[in-house]
C-alpha cells in the first residue's frame, strides 16, 4: 500500500505507510503479546487482532495499526512492530 501526497494536482510525494512492512506477518485473529514497561523482565502480555487499519495523522503521515482485544476483554491500539505473532 503506497499513500501519495499532492499539491494543487500534481504529486509531489509518495511513501508506505509506517509499519507496511509488517502487513505480512499479521492477519486478524493472530494471537499476540508485548512486554509492558515496569514489569519483570520476560513479562507478556497477551490478546488477539480484531481490526488492522491505517490511519492518517496530522503530520500528514500515515501509519498502521493493530486493535487488540486484551484477556481482560479491553481493547488497545498498537503499531505493528510494538506486537509479537504468538499464533
Amino acid at each position: 500500500m503506497r499513500l501519495y501526497i499532492y499539491s494543487m494536482g500534481k504529486q509531489i510525494e509518495e511513501f508506505e505507510p509506517f509499519g507496511a512492512r509488517h502487513l505480512g506477518v499479521f492477519k486478524v485473529g493472530n494471537l499476540v503479546s508485548w512486554s509492558v514497561l515496569g514489569r519483570t523482565t520476560g513479562y507478556k502480555e497477551y490478546g488477539y487482532i480484531v481490526k488492522i487499519y491505517n490511519e492518517l495523522k496530522s503530520t500528514g503521515r500515515s501509519f498502521i495499526f493493530a486493535r487488540v482485544r486484551k484477556t481482560n476483554g479491553s481493547t488497545e491500539n498498537f503499531m505493528l512492530h510494538e506486537i509479537q505473532k504468538e499464533s
